[in-house]
């Protein structure tokens, strides 16, 4: 119960921050939305299974908390890289990279981070030759953002 309310908080307030006029009509839509939401990520963090040979963590990873941490200069940044080359009509450096994640880094929260960042997306996240997840992104900057820095460690982007 504390987890999907939790969920409901996070989802109902970031709705409203979105919309323009608060009125009692939207108050209502965004609760509901909310509650479809909250409702949802609570069944899908139970139907996604554990790695193999490892208990099941009920407390985020030290990775995953410094990208959720990263992400609003991220979405900063990565919303004026994208103006930027919108406004200039591409020519950007955008480009692939593969990236090794940290150990224990859980692949779901890597895919939600990066694609909340403007400027990238996940193409796809595989296990390397040495039992290791990688995960390829597309970019529009050379550099690795700091969500993709804090989920990736230092150093560790190819």
């Amino acid at each position: 119960m504390v987890e999907a309310l939790a969920w409901w908080g996070a989802l109902f307030a970031t709705q409203v921050m979105l919309i323009g006029r608060v009125d009692a009509v939207e108050l209502a839509v965004a609760g509901a939305a909310a509650t479809v939401g909250a409702l949802a990520a609570c069944r899908i963090r139970r139907a996604v299974p554990a790695a193999p040979g490892t208990p099941r963590a009920r407390r985020p990873r030290a990775a995953t908390l410094r990208g959720v941490l990263a992400l609003p200069w991220s979405l900063v940044r990565g919303s004026g890289v994208l103006a930027r080359d919108v406004l200039h009509g591409g020519g950007c450096a955008a480009g692939t990279r593969v990236a090794t994640l940290q150990e224990g880094t859980r692949t779901a929260s890597v895919a939600l981070l990066l694609a909340a960042s403007p400027d990238s997306c996940v193409l796809a996240i595989t296990e390397g030759p040495d039992g290791e997840d990688r995960v390829e992104v597309h970019a529009l900057r050379r550099r690795p953002s700091a969500v993709e820095r804090a989920i990736t460690g230092r150093g560790r982007t190819r």
